[in-house]
């Protein structure tokens, strides 16, 4: 009887690594919501959304893509080996904790504003400025040391709000985002700074612990390139690609 609990437990085990091997064969990729870049909208997922997912068909990997805050995202990212995070633009603060392979696409951000005040660089210093928490345009904020900055989580539209009710004087952010959130808007008010930064976003993974397939996912980033495909996806949201 002895031997053939033994067996039993045996297989159990072996059972149980076999469905933790599958399970594991499916690459968790972490994100967040923002507008026209990643959506709550099955049929418009979202721009770098649809990049990530044609990555992975190109290259045949399972994944499994899991929206958070985009500070708690990030956390994860770097605590879940193998992981991978998207769209993470590059920034001195977040420089030495990922591999920056997958660049998918690049964009500028401005200091919007409602009162058709068009800001600079330096005139925007001692204004009040609205950023979503730990987004790259919050990381840039802080390593040029302004000081009068008020963090959202979320995807930054509450920021509409607080500017409407002159809570806060700007909202930093950049031209997808901003100027998404703010179609159909009628306000005589808003104005764009001219662009302040230049901002390269990838699909990026952990450094320490780094996504075992980037050459995979290298080379089917260069077919959806070459193709013209990811031209293709920009269209489909109205815009145009830097």
């Amino acid at each position: 009887m002895v031997r053939i609990a033994s067996f039993i437990c045996a297989i159990a085990i072996a059972f149980n690594i076999s469905n933790a091997a599958t399970a594991s064969d499916s690459t968790t990729i972490y994100t967040s919501y923002f507008p026209s870049v990643v959506i709550d909208d099955p049929d418009k997922p979202g721009i770098a959304y649809e990049i990530v997912t044609e990555l992975f068909k190109l290259a045949k990997e399972e994944y499994t893509i899991v929206h958070l805050p985009w500070a708690r995202a990030q956390h994860m990212a770097l605590q879940t080996p193998g992981s991978l995070i998207f769209p993470l633009s590059r920034t001195p603060t977040r420089d030495d904790k990922y591999v920056w392979d997958l660049n998918i696409f690049n964009n500028n951000s401005y200091f919007i504003t409602f009162n058709n005040v068009k800001l600079t660089a330096e005139t925007a210093r001692d204004k009040h400025i609205g950023v979503q928490l730990k987004s790259s345009w919050d990381n840039w904020l802080t390593e040029q040391g302004y000081k009068n900055v008020y963090r959202v989580p979320g995807d930054g539209s509450e920021l509409i709000k607080l500017l409407r009710n002159k809570r806060i004087d700007a909202w930093y952010t950049d031209q997808i985002i901003g100027s998404t959130a703010l179609r159909g808007l009628e306000d005589p008010g808003i104005t764009f700074s001219e662009p302040i930064k230049f901002f390269r976003t990838y699909l990026a993974t952990n450094r320490k612990n780094p996504y075992p397939h980037m050459e995979k996912l290298r080379a089917a980033l260069k077919v959806l390139q070459e193709s013209g495909r990811i031209d293709e996806i920009f269209k489909k949201y109205g815009l145009i690609p830097n």
